[in-house]
């Protein structure tokens, strides 16, 4: 990590992390709408393993978005977020009708959105942990380099 301060995101990054969220979320309504039934109508312990999946796949579309755009790691938070938002407002509309864009009984929507729910905390809470861990290694590196900051 340089000592230098991270770069300011673009609007071309910001629209690129948009785009990339929506379609990662058109892909998975997509996905749902085709075997939704399977998924969530097999029993709990698929839907633990969906839940998994999901969350493994959407924090390896963040790394591999930040690694393509060579993001700073200290912006991974707000870069979930923005990558986040579209699915989320999505969602929104797709619980409104949720039988018509899922093909699954209205009963099966609260284990839907608690699949939902659970990858998008995932996805936050790895971003964190990216973010947080770029903070210790910049204390490291000061810290080595002799640069420990402190009062009196």
């Amino acid at each position: 990590m340089s000592l230098a301060a991270p770069r300011v995101m673009s609007r071309r990054d910001r629209i690129i992390y948009v785009l990339v969220g929506l379609s990662a979320w058109l892909n998975g309504a997509i996905g749902f709408k085709l075997g939704g039934r399977v998924l969530f109508e097999s029993g709990p312990l698929v839907t633990v393993l969906v839940a998994i999946v999901i969350a493994v796949l959407v924090c390896a579309v963040l790394r591999g978005t930040m690694g393509w755009r060579k993001a700073d790691p200290s912006q991974a938070v707000t870069i979930a977020v923005i990558m986040a938002l579209p699915g989320l407002f999505g969602e929104t509309v797709r619980q409104l009708v949720f039988t018509a864009a899922t093909g699954l009984p209205l009963a099966a929507s609260p284990t839907f959105s608690a699949v939902i729910f659970f990858g998008n905390a995932v996805l936050l809470a790895y971003a964190l942990i990216i973010a947080s861990a770029d903070r210790r290694s910049s204390v490291d590196d000061d810290d080595r380099a002799g640069h420990v900051g402190g009062g009196v």
